[in-house]
């Protein structure tokens, strides 16, 4: 059984409509006489579905533009604008002399590298070998002396050539230790040699890369399947760069795919949080209408757009594809985008203008079978544009007021319609 608190005339109940917000007070005087507005609790589908307006654009579109452009010389032109062209097929070339000569020094750069690499490798063997020596030597000296030494202890030779052998053999310890010091510093000086031989190498590398892939682009190929949309200048003339299309994408040519489309929109912030990628959109052409397209979220933007006039919108974008086109539609065209981000089938509702917020939480007013007036507490689901879901407290069949033309609040309270902008649900 419902729990109802009838409206005793003369006595004020301060509410809020959910949709519009705002607050209002509910008042029938003595004696007055208001015709209310009245609509009856259904079974039906709920859905919440935001909208936006976007823009018609080709699901493919490249800018194809020649390395060195502003120094390129034309050499030929195959195709003209209005050409529909396959993936691969050659579009234009520009002349290869300087190019080639770029991959010319690209090589001889890369060569000069490694052969700085390889000598520092050498000096390093080389510095490897003398350190070797050297201890060699100073080993074998050290010896001599030790064997001088111990059997003269008291350092009194008694012969000169012993003499004259300790003294050898210091002088060649002293130059080893000097030899084995310079190799050693060639060692060190090695490893800052080939690390720069090294740096210089992959630069020489790139720059290689660089000059043979200009080289190859000096043949203009197109990415995909597609039409000739612009080109930015002929035979004879410099070669150029022109912009066009819908997201202004430039090049000297410019291909788009024609024959497939998406539709680029952008949604409020608080709209797109519940539009996530394959979800179902209704598309409909400002251009042709009646023709009504069901595509789907490709893809949704990560950052957001600010108002450029200074307002504090954010948008974000929305891509939606668009399977099927319509005959006649063409990139650049207006498209509707209407996106349901929630839904709820076959559900007791009712109308949201009859749903108000009280102190203790949502109530509806109710009608009724001898006309009076009497408020009963709900609890809501989903809130469409027109209807909100009824959770518990109303049944199908009840009779709920959305306003009156006496002394009950007018539409702008929130009585009278669904929120500007709102869609009727299904």
């Amino acid at each position: 059984m419902k729990t109802r608190s009838k409206v005793i005339t003369g006595i004020v109940i301060g509410l809020v409509v959910i949709g519009g917000g705002a607050g209002i007070a509910m008042s029938l005087a003595p004696g007055d006489e208001a015709t209310v507005l009245t609509e009856e609790v259904q079974v039906r589908d709920v859905d919440v579905t935001v909208a936006a307006s976007g823009t018609v654009s080709p699901s493919q579109e490249f800018g194809l533009q020649f390395p060195g452009a502003a120094t390129a010389t034309l050499d030929s032109l195959g195709v003209a604008v209005g050409d529909t062209v396959a993936a691969g097929a050659v579009l234009a070339t520009i002349s290869t002399g300087a190019l080639d000569s770029a991959v010319s020094a690209s090589l001889a750069q890369v060569a000069a590298a490694r052969s700085s690499i390889a000598n520092a490798e050498t000096s390093a063997d080389t510095a490897r070998q003398g350190i070797s020596a050297a201890d060699q030597a100073i080993t074998a000296a050290e010896l001599a002396i030790e064997n001088i030494t111990d059997e003269y202890p008291s350092a009194s030779y008694p012969l000169e050539n012993e003499a004259l052998t300790l003294l050898n053999a210091q002088k060649q310890k002293v130059t080893a230790e000097a030899s084995l010091e310079t190799s050693r510093r060639q060692l060190e000086a090695y490893y800052p040699l080939k690390a720069s031989a090294e740096a210089s190498l992959r630069s020489a590398q790139a720059g290689l890369a660089s000059a043979q892939t200009n080289l190859a682009n000096a043949t203009m190929i197109a990415p995909v399947a597609g039409t000739i949309v612009a080109i930015a200048s002929q035979m004879g003339e410099p070669v150029g760069t022109t912009s066009v299309g819908v997201n202004g994408t430039s090049g000297f040519i410019v291909i788009a795919a024609l024959d497939t489309f998406v539709v680029e929109a952008d949604f409020a912030e608080s709209d797109v949080v519940g539009i996530v990628d394959g979800q179902s959109v209704t598309l409909e052409f400002d251009a042709i209408p009646g023709e009504t397209r069901d595509g789907k979220v490709t893809a949704v933007d990560s950052y957001g757009t600010v108002d450029p006039t200074g307002g504090s919108i954010t948008t974000y974008g929305v891509t939606i594809s668009v399977p099927n086109a319509p005959n006649g539609l063409r990139a650049g065209m207006t498209a509707q985008a209407s996106i349901t981000t929630e839904e709820a089938l076959g559900v007791v509702s009712a109308p949201v203008t009859a749903i108000l917020d009280g102190p203790e939480g949502y109530v509806a007013i109710v009608q009724g079978d001898d006309g009076s007036v009497d408020t009963v507490p709900v609890e809501i689901g989903i809130r469409g544009g027109y209807y909100v879901e009824i959770t518990s407290g109303l049944s199908a069949g009840d009779r709920v007021v959305t306003g009156s033309d006496g002394t009950l609040p007018p539409a702008t309270s929130g009585f009278g319609g669904p929120p500007e902008g709102a869609r009727d649900n299904d």
